[in-house]
């Protein structure tokens, strides 16, 4: 991802948080979970511990969400975007415009979104 496009894709990040879609961070998302909201989908930062990934990964694989490792997005990075020191996960509504046009971005630059 080029740094121009990677500033794109935060900046839209952000912009989500703004629009009150965002659900950050491991236990909001594993209260959003509970709560039965969803489907979902969630970015990962690219350096997200392994224990995050593995419970997210197991609730959303039973429940239909999807989730996506960012290749090039620190949780240094996705924290800024999100106006926070750090951030591993996020959560946001897999219908949502804001979900949409970040995993069109992904797509372009090459991430697989499983």
């Amino acid at each position: 991802m080029t740094e121009t496009s990677k500033r794109n894709f935060l900046d839209k990040i952000g912009l989500s948080r703004r629009a009150g879609l965002a659900i950050i961070g491991q236990d909001r998302v594993r209260a959003a979970i509970l709560e039965g909201k969803g489907p979902l989908m969630f970015f990962l930062a690219s350096d997200a511990s392994p224990a995050v990934k593995r419970r997210i990964v197991a609730s959303s694989e039973r429940r239909g969400d999807k989730h996506i490792q960012m290749q090039t997005v620190s949780r240094w990075e996705l924290g800024a975007a999100l106006g926070l020191a750090s951030a591993q996960i996020l959560g946001l509504p897999l219908a949502s415009r804001f979900t949409e046009t970040l995993l069109e971005d992904l797509r372009r630059e090459g991430d697989v979104i499983e």
